[in-house]
C-alpha cells in the first residue's frame, strides 16, 4: 500500500441517496478526482473547492503524543464494544486541538462514506504513516483490529521514548554552542573594538595574539554581511544538492554512521527501531515483504534504506529473511543469527522483538555514558573560545603590569 502525500485537500458540500446535506473534506489529488471519489460514494456535490495549504502549517500542533493517546482511547473503546463511529464521535469531542478535531471528524465521516478506517486514515499521511495504516488494514482484514492497536500504542510509546532522549541529550550542547557563537561574536563586534582603541594610542608592538584577534575582529565586521550571505548560499546550495543528488545524500548519511562516538549510537538506533517496527508488523499480520517495505520507512538513513530495498528484492524473489539479510554487510552478525534461529524455530517475532529491545537498551546505555560527558566538553569548548578572546586582550595590560 503506497501513500500520496502529495494530495490537496478540498471541502465539499453535498447530498447523501437519503437526501441529507454532508458538509466535510476530502483529499486527492486533483478537484476532478475528489469530484469522481464522492460520486462513488453517492453524494450529488452541490460546492467543492480546495481548502488553503499554507506551507508552514505542518501538522499544525499535532503532536506524536496526540496519535498515541488517540490510539490508545479508539482500542479502549472498541474493546468496551462502542462501535467506530460513535468512538471518533466522542474521541472529537473530547479533542481541544482544532485540527486534530477536524481531522478526527474527517475520518469519521469517510467512514460514514463507506471508507475503512486504513482508507480513511491514509487520507491524513502527515498524521498516520504508511506503517499505522498497514497494520490497521491488517487488523481490519484479520478481525484483530484492537489487538493491533494495543500494539500500535506501545510501538509509538517506544519510539517516542526514544526519541526524546536523543533530542534531550543533543538540546544541551546545541545550547551551549549557540552561546559560545554568540558570545565570541559579540566579544568580536563590540568589546575588542574598543580593546584596539585604546591599544592604538600605546607605543610598542603587540603580542602577536593580540593582534592576531584585533586583525580577526576587524575582518569580522567588515566582512560579517558577506559571511551571512555566503553561510545562507552554502545552507542553499546544501539543501538544493541534497534534494537533487542522492549520492551527496548517500555520502552524508554513511559519514554520519562512521563519525567516532556518534556513529555508533546512530547505528544503534537505526537497528533498534528497524527490528521493533519490523517485529510489530509481522506479529500485526503483514506479509513479511510488506513488514519490510514499512518498516524501512520508519529508518531515515540512506545506506540502510538502500540495504532493506535489497533485502525485500531477495526476499520477493524467494530468499528467506535470514539468506536475504545475510549479504548485506551494514548488518550485525550477532542480529544475521538472531534471525536465523528465529526462522529456524519458528519464533522470528518474538526473537525480533528481542533484538529490538537488546538495540534499544544498548542505545540507553550508550546515552548514559555519552550525556555525562557532554556537559564538560562543551564548557570547555566554551572556555576555550570566550577565555581564549579575554586572555589575548588582557594579554598586553599583563605585560605593563610586569614593566612597572
Amino acid at each position: 500500500m503506497m501513500i500520496n502525500s502529495n494530495k490537496r485537500l478540498y471541502s465539499y458540500l453535498g447530498k447523501s441517496s437519503t437526501g441529507k446535506f454532508i458538509q466535510g473534506k476530502i483529499r486527492a489529488i486533483n478537484i476532478q478526482w475528489a469530484r469522481h471519489q464522492l460520486r462513488r460514494k453517492g453524494i450529488k456535490i452541490q460546492s467543492i473547492k480546495a481548502c488553503w495549504n499554507l506551507p508552514f502549517s505542518g501538522n499544525q500542533g499535532i503532536k506524536a503524543n496526540d496519535i498515541t493517546l488517540l490510539t490508545q482511547q479508539l482500542g479502549l473503546l472498541l474493546k468496551a464494544g462502542v462501535p467506530i463511529r460513535r468512538s471518533f464521535t466522542i474521541l472529537a469531542h473530547s479533542i481541544k486541538k482544532p485540527a486534530f478535531r477536524q481531522v478526527i471528524l474527517d475520518i469519521n465521516n469517510d467512514i460514514y462514506l463507506g471508507d475503512s478506517l486504513a482508507k480513511a486514515l491514509q487520507n491524513h499521511p502527515r498524521q498516520f504513516n504508511a506503517i499505522f495504516c498497514n497494520m490497521v488494514e491488517a487488523g481490519e482484514t484479520s478481525g484483530t483490529l484492537i489487538q493491533i492497536l494495543g500494539r500500535l500504542a506501545k510501538y509509538q510509546q517506544q519510539d517516542q521514548s526514544i526519541k526524546k532522549r536523543v533530542r534531550k541529550a543533543l538540546t544541551y550542547p546545541l545550547i551551549v554552542l549557540i552561546v559560545a557563537l554568540a558570545v565570541s561574536a559579540i566579544m568580536l563586534t563590540q568589546v575588542i573594538p574598543n580593546f584596539a582603541k585604546t591599544y592604538s594610542k600605546l607605543s610598542g608592538e603587540l603580542p602577536y595574539i593580540t593582534q592576531f584577534v584585533i586583525d580577526l575582529s576587524e575582518n569580522f565586521i567588515q566582512a560579517s554581511p558577506l559571511i551571512l550571505v555566503s553561510l545562507l548560499t552554502l545552507i542553499g546550495i546544501g539543501k538544493l544538492m541534497l534534494k537533487q543528488s542522492q549520492k551527496a545524500v548517500f555520502f552524508i548519511d554513511s559519514l554520519l554512521i562512521r563519525l567516532p562516538l556518534i556513529g555508533p549510537l546512530l547505528r544503534k538506533i537505526i537497528l533498534g527501531r528497524f527490528i521493533s517496527t519490523l517485529a510489530t508488523t509481522i506479529s500485526a499480520g503483514l506479509p513479511m515483504v510488506t513488514a519490510l517495505e514499512s518498516s524501512a520507512s520508519s529508518v531515515n538513513n540512506r545506506c540502510y534504506q538502500t540495504a532493506i530495498s535489497q533485502i525485500i528484492e531477495d526476499v520477493t524473489s524467494g530468499l528467506s529473511l535470514q539468506r536475504a539479510l545475510g549479504k548485506q554487510v551494514i548488518f550485525p552478525i550477532t542480529l544475521k543469527q538472531m534471525v536465523n534461529v528465529g526462522e529456524e524455530s519458528g519464533s522470528l517475532v518474538s526473537i525480533l522483538e528481542k533484538a529490538g529491545q537488546i538495540f534499544e537498551q544498548e542505545v540507553e546505555l550508550a546515552l548514559d555514558t555519552i550525556i555525562p560527558l557532554i556537559e564538560p566538553v562543551m564548557m570547555l569548548i566554551l572556555g576555550i573560545l570566550v577565555g581564549g578572546l579575554l586572555v589575548a586582550m588582557y594579554l598586553p595590560v599583563f605585560q605593563l603590569g610586569q614593566i612597572f
